[in-house]
């Protein structure tokens, strides 16, 4: 019989491709139907699942795209768990983010592809940007809180800046990297998206 830490991975993995099925199914409806024409009922449907499973992964439609799947989230949570709130800089979030994109240029190209079609998604529809600086705007703002003891207020709203500033070099980053992969086509000369996070931190630095 299995012990339990394998039938609890074993659901964990079911819990994460059924979450993944029911992200791909909503990009490729999202993307042929339109965000806003595209109900619930119908990517359940896409990804074999009732409305009601639908919701106990994901509270909204925008949540469906904009959901962590790269581990953004949990590797900066992981990281102020770590540090001195009182020394923390920008470099320190750009250098979390950064090892991040880096990775990304070792997935493989059907993950670099999808992700791709993903921020397209997001850039061009309304309803999602908003959401998706939403989303930033109150993580910024949860992190700090969430420090409690561990920093005063004045050091929270520091943070809280300093997180603003990184999503926005990140949003920046992948902006520019969907339009100079767009742009590129078939010519080859598509840059890595870390490359491009550089620029733009580097741009950020020198205003």
């Amino acid at each position: 019989m299995p012990d339990s830490s394998e039938t609890g991975g074993l659901r964990a993995r079911r819990r994460d491709a059924t979450r993944m099925e029911i992200h791909e199914a909503a990009v490729e409806l999202f993307e042929r139907n339109g965000f806003d024409e595209t109900t619930v009922d119908e990517i359940a449907a896409a990804a074999g699942v009732s409305p009601r499973t639908f919701f106990r992964y994901f509270p909204t439609k925008e949540e469906c795209v904009l959901f962590d799947r790269f581990g953004f989230d949990q590797a900066l949570d992981d990281h102020l768990a770590e540090i001195d709130p009182d020394t923390l800089a920008l470099a320190d979030i750009e250098r979390v983010y950064r090892a991040l994109l880096d990775g990304f240029g070792d997935r493989s190209d059907d993950v670099s592809a999808h992700f791709v079609r993903v921020q397209k998604l997001v850039l061009a529809t309304p309803t999602l940007s908003r959401a998706a600086l939403g989303r930033y705007a109150d993580k910024s703002r949860r992190r700090p809180e969430a420090l409690g003891d561990r920093s005063s207020a004045r050091t929270r709203g520091q943070i809280r800046m300093i997180l603003e500033i990184a999503n926005l070099e990140v949003q920046c980053a992948f902006e520019e990297w969907v339009d100079i992969n767009e742009g590129a086509g078939a010519s080859g000369t598509a840059r890595a998206l870390v490359d491009v996070y550089d620029d733009v931190c580097r741009r950020m630095r020198e205003l």
